[in-house]
């Protein structure tokens, strides 16, 4: 009796230890590894906005299962990138927006598993611009985010759009996805900068009197780019002043979907709140990038 009292006791801790977290840490190279191909993954899924850059593991928690399967939960702080996701670049291969391109920061939450490879079941992340005013305090000249729901932004990407349809290689007419991000410098005027996506279309060039309003998305493997345009506005109508327009094209492969969401919320608010404390084991982790923002220590 007391034999058989003792198994299950040693059965009831195996099973507890399996479902029980592991102690783990954001230094250790597997939480490291799984965290940047986590990322990959997340930017992989998703079909709007810019890649993400992995900035630093800010927690983990380690479940291991039945049959040896661990589940890794993930906290990473990111950065946004000049990458689209339509580019399907690896994160680590795009450059971080510094102060100059209005950056934007955030945080990830992961579901992995990590067996011969890691899997992403689900994610969550939430963006935020970094404020104007964390910018201006340390550099009054560089470009300040704009509104995309502006005119003068509508406008600008418009022009741009005009002068590479009207410019590029392409047999086919593009036309305008999203405005996915604006900013404005003063230069000799209110310099406005643009970036935005387009799409391929049924309209083609060699056709005469298109009407663009009747232009459908081309049938097939989608085409799409990814722009950036400025547009230098004067008062003076007798000036005329250059749009400038730089688009690269993507063939859009089909991928898979795992659930999951980003949220951009606005700006916060300086100082800001503290945060969760971190519960791992040498978390959070080190810093890939400092923007040298004090008031966000980003």
């Amino acid at each position: 009796m007391r034999q058989f009292l003792g198994l299950v006791l040693v059965c009831l801790y195996v099973q507890w230890g399996r479902a029980s977290p592991a102690i783990v840490g954001c230094q250790e190279q597997t939480v490291m590894q799984a965290a940047a191909e986590a990322l990959d993954q997340i930017n992989t899924h998703r079909t709007e906005g810019y890649i993400f850059s992995l900035n630093r593991v800010y927690d983990v928690r380690q479940e291991e299962k039945e049959g040896g399967e661990k589940h890794l939960h993930l906290t990473m702080d990111v950065l946004e990138t000049k990458c689209h996701v339509i580019s399907r670049r690896n994160w680590k291969s795009c450059e971080v927006k510094d102060i100059k391109d209005v950056p934007v920061f955030g945080t990830c939450e992961a579901l992995v598993t990590t067996q011969i490879n890691v899997t992403l079941h689900n994610f969550r992340c939430i963006i935020q611009q970094v404020p104007a005013v964390a910018i201006v305090e340390i550099c009054p000249d560089c470009p300040t985010a704009e509104s995309l729901g502006e005119p003068i932004v509508a406008e600008t990407a418009n022009l741009s759009l005009q002068k590479f349809n009207k410019e590029s290689a392409m047999t086919s007419y593009f036309a305008l996805l999203n405005i996915t991000a604006a900013s404005m410098q003063w230069v000799i005027g209110p310099a406005y900068f643009v970036e935005f996506t387009i799409q391929e279309t049924d309209c083609a060039k060699a056709s005469a009197d298109v009407d663009f309003t009747q232009c459908q998305p081309k049938d097939g493997m989608s085409t799409k780019g990814f722009c950036t345009g400025s547009h230098i506005t004067d008062d003076d109508p007798e000036i005329k002043i250059p749009i400038e327009v730089n688009c690269t094209i993507y063939k859009q492969p089909v991928t898979q979907t795992v659930p999951g969401s980003v949220l951009v919320v606005p700006p916060p608010r300086i100082p800001m709140p503290p945060r969760a404390v971190a519960a791992a084991n040498s978390c959070p982790g080190k810093k890939r990038h400092s923007l040298g923002l004090r008031a966000l220590r980003l």
